[in-house]
């Protein structure tokens, strides 16, 4: 991808023990006295699948973006060249927050082997393909509404292009199910997270992990920033459709209500920019700035346009002084990030 390769991952703090629930992983955020932007340190058998026709291939074109044909409409971000780089350079951001691990939840470590592993929104693939990389006892099945994962891959991982908010056909149980980045994406939650528990074995482990609207603590994100519109009308449009840009608000008390056990949540917190003064965060702040920033028309576009009814002209206005926000060292901003994982009884 076009992007720079970010630098090795910097120390994150360690999940808690099982069953210990966390609020936040990070500690209170310091903004950094420099007021300048100028920061020179940092330069297995097929299941639940729809055959891959050419109804799934074809893309929907809309404001200079392309969008999944595969249940057309139902996914608000997306599946283009620009997206996917966006998706990969997001990966590196979590390795980065994670210490370069690519889960948290204790699967696996009692000595069990992880046999059969689900990726919930697979994307590029990235995470699958690391996984089963690092895992080649495995068998790894992405499931993604679009087809736009690599054609070679690890012998051990298979992509489908299918519904995952359709009844599931799987015909064998997995051990470990992930789901990242995937709010704003099922309308029932609680049906998703049941149909994860029915297709864990037991002792299995699902986890999630995602993003909610960026906060400041200090009040710096005031509602007169361009950034805070955009905010409460991003929220605002997701709710309209039943699809709430915050929903991983409730995550862990909805895993506890499915049933999971030991179930454990850590926030962590990607500031906005290079704001903070700690040199761990304002690393993690240059990356998220190039991360969300680049990716902010994507995110916003079919939500504005197609839900809230706006012109792209006029979308295009706002997202010039949100880009300007974003880059905006007085705003203390950060964007809370939810893990949670639970497991399911033995």
């Amino acid at each position: 991808m076009s992007d720079p390769a970010p630098p090795p991952a910097a120390a994150a703090p360690a999940p808690a023990a099982v069953g210990e629930p966390v609020i936040e992983a990070d500690p209170a955020l310091e903004a950094d006295g420099a007021a300048d932007d100028g920061d020179s340190a940092f330069g297995d058998a097929v299941s639940s699948t729809a055959s891959i026709t050419s109804s799934i291939l074809r893309y929907r074109e809309e404001n200079g973006r392309t969008y999944h044909a595969y249940k057309d409409g139902q996914y608000v971000i997306p599946n283009d060249d620009r997206e996917l780089d966006r998706l990969d350079l997001q990966h590196h951001v979590f390795l980065l927050t994670f210490e370069n691990k690519l889960y948290l939840s204790p699967a696996g470590s009692d000595g069990k082997p992880i046999k059969r592993v689900l990726d919930v929104g697979t994307g590029t693939g990235i995470w699958a393909i690391d996984f089963a990389d690092d895992h080649p006892e495995s068998t790894v099945i992405g499931v993604d509404l679009s087809p736009s994962q690599p054609q070679f891959v690890p012998p051990n991982v298979t992509f489908q292009v299918d519904d995952l908010e359709e009844p599931w056909t799987f015909n064998a149980k997995f051990d470990f199910i992930y789901s990242r980045m995937m709010t704003a994406s099922f309308a029932d939650w609680p049906r998703f997270f049941q149909r994860c528990f029915d297709n864990l074995e037991p002792g299995g482990w699902l986890e999630l992990a995602d993003i909610v609207p960026a906060v400041s603590d200090d009040g710096t994100l005031s509602p007169d920033t361009a950034f805070h519109k955009w905010l409460a009308d991003l929220l605002q449009g997701t709710q309209a459709i039943g699809r709430s840009f915050d929903g991983a608000k409730l995550y862990k008390q909805q895993l506890e209500d499915a049933g999971f056990v030991n179930v454990t949540e850590v926030v962590y917190r990607w500031p906005m920019n290079q704001w903070p003064r700690d040199r761990k965060y304002k690393e993690l702040g240059m990356w998220t700035l190039e991360n969300i920033g680049s990716g902010v028309e994507g995110l916003s576009m079919a939500v504005f346009t197609r839900v809230l009814q706006w012109s792209k002209e006029a979308t295009d206005l706002l997202l010039v002084d949100v880009r300007k926000d974003m880059k905006n060292k007085a705003i203390h901003a950060y964007w809370p990030i939810h893990v949670v994982y639970g497991q399911k009884p033995e």
